[in-house]
């Protein structure tokens, strides 16, 4: 898509401007899913149908879920985080002038910045959500809706819950003299039992783009 300041913006651009990396994993995940080259195994497990990728998004969630079995959407949103296949739209839209770095104390501890939509940014954002209402067939496995919107805003709310809504894991106490770390926690799932926190953290807008560099 161009945007009226002549900026081309792919799908996986609009998704990283609306909101960061873990937005463009929820995407590429419906796109697959809906283009057949996922499949959903169980609810929130994925597998490859077909490995063929076109766009280096594609390729770093192909190989995120794995060409034997299946992985957890949790797994792979895991396997991600820090994929420089991501990271690398984000660097593109700074230097279109869509996206820029914010000071922020917590960088300096970090080694990154978070960055935001800049005024041209939240226009071109603004222009492609417009097309997508006007002409939603245009759209067809909707992930131009979940690249802008989210996954909440699916229309499908069973395709939403086959995709991304894995059961939740019940674990009960560890018996007596049992050693919490003697917990299998290879899954997110039973890491945030260990933990005390969530595997949710990848649904923050705010992220840190991994360079220390002025922006």
């Amino acid at each position: 898509m161009t945007t009226p300041d002549g900026s081309q913006l792919d799908l996986y651009d609009i998704a990283f401007l609306a909101g960061g990396a873990a937005r463009v994993v929820d995407t590429a995940l419906v796109d697959l899913v809906g283009d057949g080259r996922l499949r959903v195994h169980s609810p929130g497990e994925l597998a490859v149908a077909d490995p063929s990728r076109r766009h280096p998004v594609e390729a770093a969630v192909l190989d995120a879920v794995g060409t034997h079995g299946h992985r957890s959407v949790d797994t792979i949103r895991w396997r991600l985080k820090d994929d420089d296949r991501l990271q690398e739209l984000g660097r593109r839209l700074v230097d279109a002038g869509l996206l820029h770095r914010v000071p922020w104390p917590r960088a300096a501890r970090t080694g990154g910045r978070p960055l935001m939509r800049t005024r041209r940014g939240n226009g071109a954002l603004a222009v492609v959500v417009a097309a997508r209402a006007a002409d939603p067939a245009h759209d067809p496995t909707g992930s131009l809706l979940v690249a802008v919107s989210g996954i909440d805003a699916m229309a499908d709310p069973a395709r939403r819950a086959a995709i991304f809504e894995r059961p939740q894991t019940t674990l009960a106490p560890p018996p007596a003299r049992r050693r919490s770390r003697d917990i299998d926690h290879s899954d997110p799932h039973l890491a945030a039992y260990r933990t005390g926190g969530t595997a949710a953290t990848a649904g923050v807008w705010v992220f840190f783009d991994g360079s220390s560099g002025a922006g």
